[in-house]
C-alpha cells in the first residue's frame, strides 16, 4: 500500500459515522484529526509476518490492529481519515514429529502438519529415495538406509511466499528386532527342575548407529540378572503347574517381546536307599510316588537272587525274603519299572541300590 498516493474522494460522514466504525473494526491507534468536520474515510489492509514491521506514516507498525492518521486536503474543509487494517500472521511451527513403526512395516512417520498451512515441501540429505513423490504432504513415510536430515519448508501459501519457516530432524535407520528363544526342557520335574534359556532373536546383537541391543529375561513375571545371550536357573515347585517365561528383545530402535510357558510335570519317584527293619522308625522300604500311575518293583541279592517282587509297592519290602525269612544286612539292588501323568501310554524304569542295616 502506498499511503501517500491520492485516493479517490469517498462519501463525507461525521465523525459519529467514524466512531462507530472504530467500535465495529476492533483497536484504535493514533487518531489525528486537523478539523473537527465531516472526513473523507480511506481504508487499507495489509498483512506481514510475525516479528516483521511495517512504515506507516512514518511509524513502525508491528502489532495487529486498526491504525488512523489524517491527510489535509485543500479542495475542501475536511481532511482525509486514513484507516489501516494491519493483520499479523504468526510463523508456522518449527517442529516435526517422528513416529516409528517397527512392525508389520519398517518405517518412520514424520509428521508436519500445522492450521491454515497449505504449503509444503520436503527434502533430505544425503538424499531418500523413499521420500520420493511425498515431497508436498503435511506428513510423509520414510526408511533410511543411514543417518538423514530431513527439512520441511511449510507457508500459508506458495507464490508468492507469506511467512515461510524450515524445520529439520534428523533420524537414524531403524533397526527392526524379531524376539525368539529356546527353552530346555520341554517341561520340568521334580527329577529335572534345571531350565537353560538362549537367545535366538535378531537384532539384539548388533549395534550400528548407536544405542543399546539386548535382551531381558522374566520368569513368572520377575525380572532376572544376569540378562545375557543365555541363562539358567531351577524350578521351584512353589511356582505351581507352569513356569511362564518372557524375553524382551530390543535395539535402539524397537523392541519386540516372545513368550513361553513351561509345564511343571509333578511326577516323582523315591526310593529310600537305607532303612533298619528292626527299628521303631524307618523299618520298610515304600516308595514314594508323586503322578506314578502304574508302578512294580523287583529286589534282587547281590548274588542276583530275586527276594522280592511286587506290584502293590504301597505295601512295601520289610526285608525278609519271598519265603519269609529276615535277610542279612547288606547291599541290594532294586529295579522299578512304572508309567505317570506324562507319558501315560508307555513304560519307564529306574534301577539302585537299598542298604539293609540291623
Amino acid at each position: 500500500m502506498n499511503p501517500h498516493a491520492t485516493p479517490q474522494r469517498p462519501l463525507c460522514i461525521v465523525r459519529l459515522a467514524l466512531f462507530l466504525v472504530f467500535a465495529l473494526e476492533g483497536s484504535t491507534h493514533g487518531l489525528q484529526a486537523q478539523r473537527p468536520c465531516n472526513d473523507t474515510i480511506v481504508r487499507a489492509y495489509d498483512t506481514i509476518c510475525e516479528g516483521d514491521s511495517i512504515t506507516y506514516f512514518g511509524r513502525v507498525l508491528s502489532h495487529q490492529g486498526l491504525y488512523f492518521d489524517t491527510i489535509p486536503r485543500t479542495d475542501t474543509l475536511c481532511d482525509s481519515v486514513i484507516i489501516l487494517k494491519l493483520s499479523v500472521l504468526t510463523i508456522p511451527g518449527h517442529s516435526i514429529f517422528a513416529r516409528k513403526h517397527c512392525t508389520p512395516i519398517i518405517a518412520y512417520d514424520l509428521l508436519g502438519g500445522y492450521p491454515q498451512i497449505n504449503y509444503y515441501h520436503w527434502s533430505a540429505e544425503p538424499p531418500d529415495s523413499t521420500l520420493n513423490g511425498q515431497e508436498d504432504q503435511s506428513w510423509v513415510r520414510v526408511n533410511p538406509r543411514q543417518p538423514t536430515t530431513y527439512t520441511l519448508v511449510l507457508d500459508y501459501r506458495e507464490d508468492p511466499p507469506q511467512c515461510p519457516a524450515t524445520c529439520s530432524i534428523t533420524v537414524n535407520p531403524i533397526e527392526p528386532v524379531a524376539a525368539a528363544m529356546r527353552v530346555i526342557p520341554d517341561e520340568i520335574t521334580y527329577d529335572n527342575m534345571h531350565i537353560i534359556l538362549e537367545d535366538f532373536s535378531t537384532g539384539t546383537r548388533e549395534n550400528r548407529w548407536g544405542g543399546w541391543a539386548g535382551r531381558n529375561w522374566y520368569i513368572n513375571g520377575v525380572r532376572q540378572q544376569p540378562n545375557g545371550e543365555w541363562v539358567e536357573f531351577y524350578g521351584d515347585p512353589s511356582w505351581g503347574d507352569t513356569v511362564h517365561i518372557m524375553m524382551e528383545a530390543y535395539s535402539p530402535s524397537c523392541l519386540d517381546t516372545a513368550t513361553r510357558d513351561i509345564p511343571f510335570r509333578r511326577v516323582s519317584l523315591y526310593i529310600p536307599n537305607v532303612f533298619t527293619p528292626d527299628a521303631e522308625t524307618n523299618n520298610i522300604i515304600i516308595p514314594h510316588t508323586i503322578g506314578i500311575t502304574d508302578l512294580e518293583i523287583w529286589i534282587y541279592d547281590r548274588r542276583g537272587v530275586l527276594i522280592f517282587h511286587s506290584d502293590q509297592p504301597e505295601k512295601g519290602w520289610d526285608g525278609k525274603d519271598k519265603h519269609g525269612q529276615p535277610c542279612h544286612a547288606g547291599t541290594y539292588t532294586y529295579f522299578c519299572r512304572y508309567r505317570d501323568t506324562i507319558t501315560p501310554s508307555g513304560y519307564q524304569s529306574t534301577k539302585g541300590s537299598i542298604t539293609l542295616l540291623r
